[in-house]
């Protein structure tokens, strides 16, 4: 009867350590399934490209055709903005085409200045966005320059007589549209109280347009 108890006994041990072997073995399993488990992410990405970046141009013209020629700065000659054996009173209004040739709007001022024995005896009116007119005759003594209506930036001013010395003729500045133009008159008189010491003398002139880039 002992015996018999004792061999159901070893049987008893055995399984139940079969079976923590079991639980063991299978927890080992799903461990290891954790283990090397992934999940897949789906991408996608975009793109956008920049365009090509140019400088602007800033370009000033005076008394151009605007044909999209680039004058940057150069000078040019206006041959027609003379006078000879000017007599005190005795004026001449001379239109100067300023504009905008470039490719961004600019705001412009503009310097002045004479050479020559006349220069201290010569008066200079600018008004800007207008045209000049001329009227008399050097035989009768009267010739006259006169501006239409604008907006008068400098009235019977006397220049410098050097660069270094030049005299602002337009201010404040005044903007000027990409392809656009403005108009500006300058009279120049010999003044009416010039003495005898003037005689016979005479004077250049320069004008230098400044242009600006708007911000």
């Amino acid at each position: 009867m002992a015996r018999h108890a004792a061999s159901r006994t070893r049987v008893l041990l055995k399984r139940l350590r079969s079976a923590r072997t079991r639980a063991v073995l299978t927890l080992g399993v799903v461990l290891g399934l954790g283990s090397v488990s992934t999940l897949a992410y789906w991408t996608d990405e975009a793109t956008v490209t920049a365009g090509t970046f140019t400088s602007g141009t800033l370009d000033v013209t005076i008394n151009d055709a605007l044909d999209g020629q680039a004058n940057n700065g150069g000078t040019t000659a206006d041959t027609g903005f003379a006078l000879s054996d000017m007599i005190p009173g005795e004026s001449i209004a001379r239109t100067v085409k300023i504009g905008n040739a470039g490719s961004i709007p600019f705001a412009y001022t503009a310097k002045a200045w004479n050479s020559g024995g006349l220069a201290t005896g010569l008066r200079w009116t600018v008004v800007a966005g207008s045209t000049a007119s001329n009227t008399g005759t050097a035989a009768a003594g009267n010739r006259t320059g006169s501006c239409s209506s604008g907006t008068t930036t400098s009235s019977n001013v006397t220049i410098g007589t050097s660069a270094g010395a030049a005299t602002t003729i337009v201010t404040p500045a005044r903007t000027i549209a990409v392809g656009a133009f403005e108009n500006v008159c300058v009279i120049v008189k010999l003044d009416s109280g010039a003495g005898n010491g003037l005689q016979g003398a005479s004077a250049g002139a320069t004008i230098t347009v400044n242009g600006v880039q708007l911000s």
